[in-house]
């Protein structure tokens, strides 16, 4: 593995040649060294180092704080303070950096090292999750079903596209609002905890299915719709939210003015008619199948083109538990 490179910025060339010597004593590499801010935030973006050891007090313009705010504006690197100061007041301008370390004049190599080892761990830990909550972030605003979060008390914290274009309401205009309230649920449809699925969700501690309910938008249309809520707990079981999943269960309006035992009834009747029979070759592998031409398609579009059945993109109750989990209540 390529040992570490850190950045030094210390601006007394005999302590800085200290720090550098120590630093490659304990087999990390040391690309540069720099005397104030200026010089700090042009080396750092030319050698692009994992970890940068900052004094706080740098001649020139810029303090060692300062300088690790610019740097952090350019670079996702963490900073080690090395500093003979350790004043509150020093300390509170340091919190502002969220440095990963800080430590004070004069050093021992062996504290160096353990908190130069940890800051590069948190710092490789903290860009993993970043990166996957960018994924997960991306995947929940390009599926097709709607996605509706909420605070512990059922408001609304957060709404993806798709829930944007269900609701007809704008993220920024959905905040704060009660989740009934933005899904039009009327009073005798919903559930139980005051027609708020999100807080039965919370109260009960488990996963709701909803199979079916009629939701009112703003203008006045019924429409009906299926999906669930899971709440969202912390690691010691405290309840922080709920996610409401869903997606608009019948297309069009046709069936929406029936009671919903008939709905049920012709629903269900519809899928028996609609069923294909006979056999149809899979990939065990691609999962993909053939036309009578011999030509493959994905088995969502050789469904979708033979039949009505239509796909609405979404997760499935696994990768629901992996994107937003909840700590093994459901029910």
């Amino acid at each position: 593995m390529e040992p570490a490179s850190i950045l030094i910025v210390e601006d007394e060339p005999v302590v800085a040649k200290d720090i550098q010597l120590s630093l490659q004593r304990l087999g990390y590499r040391v690309p540069a060294t720099a005397t104030s801010g200026e010089d700090a935030i042009r080396k750092a973006g030319d050698t692009h180092p994992d970890l940068i050891l900052m004094d706080i007090v740098l001649k020139g313009k810029m303090d060692g704080v300062e300088t690790a705010l610019q740097i952090q504006r350019r670079q996702d690197v963490p900073v080690i303070y090395l500093t003979a100061y350790a004043d509150n007041h020093t300390l509170e301008r340091a919190k502002v950096t969220s440095p990963a370390g800080y430590m004070l004049k004069p050093y021992q190599a062996n504290e160096l090292r353990t908190t130069i080892e940890l800051a590069l761990h948190r710092a490789q830990h903290d860009r993993h999750m970043r990166e996957r909550l960018r994924w997960i972030a991306t995947t929940v605003r390009c599926i097709g079903d709607g996605i509706v979060t909420t605070d512990r008390g059922g408001r609304v914290t957060y709404m993806n596209p798709a829930a944007e274009e269900f609701t007809r309401v704008t993220q920024e205009e959905a905040v704060g609002m009660s989740v009934t309230a933005l899904m039009g649920f009327p009073d005798d449809e919903g559930t139980q905890q005051g027609n708020n699925p999100a807080n039965q969700a919370m109260a009960e501690m488990r996963l709701v299915t909803i199979d079916q309910a009629t939701v009112i938008s703003r203008q006045g249309e019924l429409r009906s719709i299926r999906g669930s809520v899971a709440p969202v707990v912390d690691d010691g079981g405290a309840v922080l939210g709920a996610v409401f999943v869903f997606h608009q269960r019948v297309p069009g309006d046709r069936h929406l003015a029936l009671p919903n035992s008939q709905t049920e009834a012709i629903w269900r009747t519809e899928e028996r008619l609609g069923r294909p029979q006979g056999i149809i070759n899979l990939c065990s592998w691609c999962k993909r199948v053939p036309d009578q031409s011999g030509e493959w398609y994905d088995l969502a579009t050789f469904i979708a083109e033979r039949s009505a059945i239509q796909f609405n993109g979404g997760l499935c109750p696994d990768c629901m538990d992996q994107c937003f989990p909840c700590d093994g209540r459901h029910k």
